[in-house]
């Protein structure tokens, strides 16, 4: 698992970060992109806490996703 900035994973989903965090569930543990759930990984224990995501996790949606067009 290599966890990612929140910067990295919106440039590999082709989405700004804006938009990252307004998906996110209301726990803040879950963000909702193209109806994939991607965890989310908080640096700290707030819930504005820097946030992490798996790039492993990430890529297998978009392998997901690329098979499914």
């Amino acid at each position: 698992m290599k966890l990612i900035g929140i910067a990295a994973a919106a440039r590999l989903l082709a989405l700004s970060v804006q938009t990252l965090r307004r998906y996110e569930t209301c726990d803040g543990k879950w963000t909702e992109i193209y109806g994939q759930r991607i965890r989310v990984y908080r640096i700290g224990s707030l819930i504005s806490s820097q946030r992490r995501y798996d790039e492993d996790e990430i890529h297998r949606i978009l392998a997901r996703i690329q098979k499914s067009r």
